[in-house]
């Protein structure tokens, strides 16, 4: 007998219309129910495809172990829709291992130590607008300091009115990609409303990052960030880039990097507002650095680190990251079938009492006190897939973060909770803060 034979084959459980749409919009509540169910795999079937949810640490060992060219991309369709046949977000086996590569020096942390200070003076700008004794949604200044840092360091953008025109048509495109075109890829037609405003924004988009790479062209500019090196770069067959796939990889970084660094630094201020004594903690570590702290000190302070990982950890950006097996498979003493796919609970692993004690309290503390492994902790994914960008992300929110806090203090103005926006969670109501002038 064969090994596939001899192990257990999964029933698939049917999700239903409205249990579909509670994994998409409420995916904590469902891994809760998912966990009640089943032990370390709980196999479900929806959209005409059996999946495999991942529920625990050991088993995300398992699928990350497994060699990295026996996977294809997750959800191709629809990213290949969004973002294009050709990137990174949809390619597998040898050309995403190249394409990685190609990025890698580019968006690894030591590439942006140089740039601490570009980062604070970002922050600074986007802090001049407010106002004591006034109301605002956090996430609206953290989504431009996000989105400026991006275009400054990742695009490389230098001139004011390419920044200015840039702002307006990112922003556009965030507020076009509803989680119906995400997750129902045959609504990514020209009939379906949602998918038109997506489509026209995508559009204007691509017009702008025509003017980016015409006037870095016309410059001469050959600078190494990310849009440097696509622009100089060749593929398998030794012909430059097309800039469709130069932009379709722009895209991807974008809808990767911005959104997501803006709602962990939006969440980070919303626990700080409803836990004085973290923020008195805090306040302590930063002033020991003196008024003015060097950057490359400022991110390796601890307790800053603990704060920023505690908060990515109870509101998880990704609430599941993926692999889709092209042959069986044998994953924690289950057959898992080609094209089925292994779809890891980050929300669900990062509320596991036996891993987190009281998951639901904010706790900077726990990430001083223990270390936890990259399968108990992966807010940004893992394995050969790892969000490229996660080292920017988390010095971007560190340096963010104590210049925030430095210069105001804040209050919350109500609850919170966590949504999907996209394919990433956001929180419902931006994070309202009240602002006091320290």
């Amino acid at each position: 007998m064969t090994l596939a034979a001899a192990l257990p084959r999964f029933v698939p459980l049917r999700l239903n219309l409205f249990q579909q749409w509670q994994y998409f919009s409420q995916p904590r509540g469902m891994y809760d129910w998912f966990c009640s169910q089943y032990e370390g795999l709980a196999p479900v079937h929806f959209q005409g495809q059996d999946f495999a949810i991942v529920l625990t640490p050991q088993v995300v060992r398992e699928v990350f172990s497994a060699d990295p060219y026996g996977y294809v991309a997750f959800w191709h369709d629809s990213f290949a829709g969004m973002n294009g046949e050709g990137s990174l977000w949809v390619l597998a086996g040898e050309r995403h291992h190249r394409e990685r590569q190609l990025f890698a020096p580019a968006v690894h942390a030591n590439h942006f130590r140089a740039y601490g200070e570009m980062i604070r003076s970002i922050v600074q700008e986007h802090l001049q607008p407010w106002q004591s004794n006034t109301s605002i949604r956090a996430i609206d200044t953290t989504l431009d300091i996000s989105l400026d840092v991006i275009m400054r360091l990742v695009f490389g953008v230098v001139d004011d009115e390419l920044m200015k025109d840039g702002r307006k048509v990112i922003s556009a495109l965030t507020h076009s990609a509803h989680p119906f075109i995400v997750f129902f890829p045959k609504l990514q037609r020209p009939w379906f409303p949602l998918w038109r405003r997506y489509a026209h924004t995508k559009k204007e988009l691509y017009g702008w990052f025509d003017r980016v790479m015409a006037e870095r062209r016309q410059g001469g500019d050959t600078r190494g960030n990310v849009l440097g090196v696509l622009m100089a770069a060749c593929d398998e067959t030794g012909q430059p880039f097309t800039d469709e796939h130069i932009k379709n990889e722009l895209l991807s970084i974008l809808t990767a990097g911005h959104v997501t660094t803006s709602v962990a630094l939006a969440w980070s201020l919303y626990e700080l507002a409803r836990h004085p004594e973290v923020m008195k903690k805090l306040r302590s570590e930063l002033e020991s650095l003196g008024n003015t702290p060097d950057t490359a000190a400022l991110v390796a302070l601890p307790y800053l680190s603990a704060v920023i990982d505690e908060t990515i950890r109870l509101h998880p950006i990704l609430s599941e990251c993926a692999r889709v097996p092209t042959a069986p498979l044998n994953i924690h003493g289950h057959m898992i079938q080609p094209g089925q796919a292994l779809v890891i609970s980050i929300v669900g692993i990062h509320h596991n009492p036996t891993i987190y004690p009281e998951p639901d309290r904010f706790l900077p503390e726990r990430f001083i006190e223990n270390k936890f492994s990259n399968f108990e902790f992966l807010p940004f994914g893992g394995g050969h897939r790892r969000c490229l960008g996660a080292g920017l992300a988390e010095y971007t929110l560190r340096i963010a973060l104590a210049e925030i806090v430095t210069r105001w203090d804040f209050e919350s103005e109500g609850t919170d909770s966590d949504i999907r926006h996209d394919i990433a969670m956001a929180p419902k109501y931006g994070v309202r803060l009240r602002l006091k002038e320290r």
